[in-house]
């Protein structure tokens, strides 16, 4: 398969016109056999037609005598043709008995095929019964024409048409290769302007307009891919960019109070705070990175392995408790609707529970209440989370569970989050075959996923 297509193509017209040859080939000879036996047969019927009723007229044995001469000069010197007259009275019979040996006063009228010794060829034999008359007894007249000569013609023939077939199909062959290779010079064409995209620029396409109607799928299918690759780049410098900044904070952090720390003498007291200070920022650089190998892994398509049934009631209420003094700051009360049970990783559902109460209470007005709703939708369980907040816009809906990304401007409270909960959600809801959704009506606002379960009662 990975040879020339332009030979793959020869070949396949050589094979497709040799099999079209072929099939014709024994149609023609088939159809000249039948012909040429239609031949014979009809001499032997128009001799037949001719000395039948001379035989049957006369029942002489003196007539017979001039019978059997003019027999013989109907045979010719090669006997090519040949007569036989049947019977057990001398006086009649003529030819002597067959050549082949055979006992032929028992078979039927017909036509038959005898093998003969001295001949490639057989002869063919049509035989009648002439009824008795007077004195002369029943006998059969059996006229005998060599096959010889049709049969040379036939196998003339059929060398000459093997010969002829031979030539087509070579010479097929070597046209479809020529059709093919050129018939396949866009495809190059396109290879080589494939080839010439320069290095770098990765808004460049290839040019479909001038391309056949075969080859335009393929190229814009090509460029549906480099448009991909662009995107896939675009993001990675995106994220690349977003690592950057999100662990530049915390290690000029570090830097800063430690260069401070070195620059004068210090007692203990004042190591153990800035100890203390640096802790928290290498413990936001950890989280950053854990959460980066999480994404990572849920990325490559891992899935959630330990799985257990549990009650999301029972399991939403304890991410609440966990919660509540996050909850308390902003005087917010939670309302959990709904109710089942399902297979699920526990750990799993917690952290991304988490992620969208804390981003509720996050962009949640004070003194309201925040809805978690569980909903059965086949076999999947769908958890959402509903504050009420500041609409978002539908170009920040699109964008919320993207890496680092975050709808307030600027950055905004950089310090206390770093934009990957939404995407762990994501990963999360990947991990059991579900989904994510966001939608903001009427002031409130619902991030959710739905979870796959085998079981959901």
């Amino acid at each position: 398969m990975k040879g020339s297509i332009a030979r793959r193509l020869a070949l396949m017209f050589g094979l497709a016109v040799m099999l079209i040859t072929l099939i014709s080939a024994v149609l023609l000879r088939c159809s000249l056999k039948q012909s040429l036996e239609q031949q014979v047969h009809s001499e032997l019927i128009l001799r037949h037609s001719v000395l039948d009723p001379v035989l049957a007229k006369y029942d002489s044995p003196a007539f017979w005598v001039g019978l059997r001469q003019k027999l013989d000069g109907l045979t010719p010197s090669d006997q090519r043709v040949r007569y036989w007259v049947l019977v057990d009275n001398p006086d009649y019979s003529y030819g002597g008995p067959m050549p082949d040996g055979r006992d032929w006063s028992k078979r039927p009228d017909g036509f038959f095929r005898m093998e003969l010794a001295d001949r490639y060829h057989p002869m063919v034999v049509l035989l009648k019964t002439i009824p008795a008359m007077g004195s002369r007894p029943e006998l059969q007249f059996a006229v005998g024409l060599d096959s010889t000569p049709a049969m040379e013609i036939l196998n003339n023939f059929t060398e000459t048409l093997i010969l002829i077939s031979a030539l087509g199909v070579v010479l097929v062959a070597l046209l479809g290769y020529w059709v093919a290779r050129f018939g396949l010079g866009p495809v190059r064409r396109l290879s080589s302007q494939a080839n010439s995209l320069p290095p770098g620029v990765s808004k460049q396409r290839l040019d479909t307009e001038a391309l056949p109607h075969e080859l335009q799928e393929l190229a814009v299918s090509f460029n549906g891919a480099l448009a991909r690759q662009e995107e896939a780049w675009c993001q990675l410098e995106g994220f690349n960019a977003n690592v950057a900044h999100e662990l530049r904070t915390p290690l000029t952090n570090l830097i800063g109070q430690t260069q401070v720390a070195l620059a004068h003498e210090r007692d203990l007291i004042e190591l153990q705070e800035l100890l203390q200070s640096n802790l928290q920022e290498l413990e936001r650089m950890g989280t950053i990175v854990n959460d980066m190998l999480f994404l990572a892994g849920a990325a490559s398509g891992q899935r959630a392995t330990e799985l257990s049934d549990v009650s999301l009631c029972e399991e939403a209420a304890k991410t609440v408790d966990y919660l509540e003094p996050s909850l308390a700051d902003k005087y917010l009360s939670v309302v959990i609707e709904g109710d089942m049970h399902v297979r699920i990783d526990r750990r799993l559902f917690h952290r991304s529970l988490a992620n969208l109460l804390q981003n509720a209470v996050r962009y949640a007005a004070p003194a309201s209440t925040i809805t978690v709703r569980l909903v059965r939708d086949g076999m999947q369980a769908e958890v959402s989370v509903s504050n009420v907040g500041e609409p978002i816009d539908n170009t920040h809906l699109e964008r919320l569970f993207e890496r680092f990304y975050r709808a307030d401007a600027a950055r905004a409270r950089s310090d206390a989050h770093h934009g990957l909960g939404l995407s762990i959600v994501r990963a999360v809801a990947s991990m059991h075959g579900g989904q994510v959704f966001a939608r903001s009506e009427d002031g409130v606002n619902t991030i959710g996923f739905s979870l796959t379960s085998e079981t959901i009662r």
